[in-house]
């Protein structure tokens, strides 16, 4: 669980990624549409999920706010598995939500509208609106490597790996193996309060935020039960 992989080359997110044009953009509509040429580098808060209904802005490299102001709201009481990206006007952009199942823990990333045509809404709604399902983000088994599936491609299409040193913590995101991200800052014990996310040309800034959540949250959980278990 605890092993690491080597660092992206030099370059390797400067290479542009060409996306399925049916995959939509979370904050295509929000300001925040990736560019097809040049890196994007974001900063955020570490531990998105583990808020009481606080929000925190999501910003440039250089300071200003990124997209339409987008930020992150972490849980509220009452709704503790749960976190969503909205823009400055409180849009929804992205809905984030937790399942526990016999094989662990499963996110689902949603949008407020259909992925696809003629995709049908969840079973879940937030603040009285349809959600759709984005993505699912789940454990790869027996590994530390987190898998994702999107819901209008076929397969395993990202993978998250822990890379580097254990310090700053760092993740490397493959598309189709691939590095296509690049998650820096922090410690695995949550010592350290921010990230930097760097995205290569063509991936969504907004995906690879809410995956960054996710995984912050999913190692969390797993290291608190792994202590109680030492203690037991």
């Amino acid at each position: 669980m605890g092993c690491t992989e080597s660092l992206p080359a030099p370059g390797a997110l400067d290479e542009p990624h060409q996306i399925n044009p049916k995959t939509p953009y979370l904050g295509g509509g929000f300001g925040a549409t990736p560019s097809k040429t040049e890196k994007t580098v974001v900063l955020v808060r570490q531990n998105l999920f583990s808020w009481s209904g606080n929000s925190f802005r999501i910003k440039t490299r250089d300071g200003q706010p990124y997209g339409n102001n987008l930020r992150v709201k972490g849980k509220a009481f009452g709704f503790r598995d749960q976190m969503t990206m909205v823009d400055g006007k409180g849009q929804a952009v992205a809905v984030v939500l937790r399942k526990f199942e016999l094989i662990g823990q499963t996110f689902k990333i949603y949008m407020t509208s259909p992925v696809f045509d003629g995709q049908k809404p969840s079973d879940r709604k937030y603040e009285g609106s349809n959600l759709y399902t984005f993505a699912k983000v789940e454990r790869a088994p027996f590994t530390s490597i987190q898998n994702i599936t999107l819901e209008c491609d076929t397969g395993v299409s990202y993978t998250v790996h822990r890379s580097g040193s254990w310090w700053p913590k760092t993740r490397t995101v493959k598309r189709h193996g691939k590095p296509c991200a690049l998650m820096e800052g922090g410690t695995w014990e949550g010592t350290w309060s921010s990230y930097a996310i760097t995205c290569a040309p063509g991936i969504d800034p907004c995906f690879i935020i809410c995956v960054c959540a996710v995984c912050d949250e999913m190692d969390e959980t797993e290291a608190k039960e792994e202590r109680k278990r030492r203690r037991s």
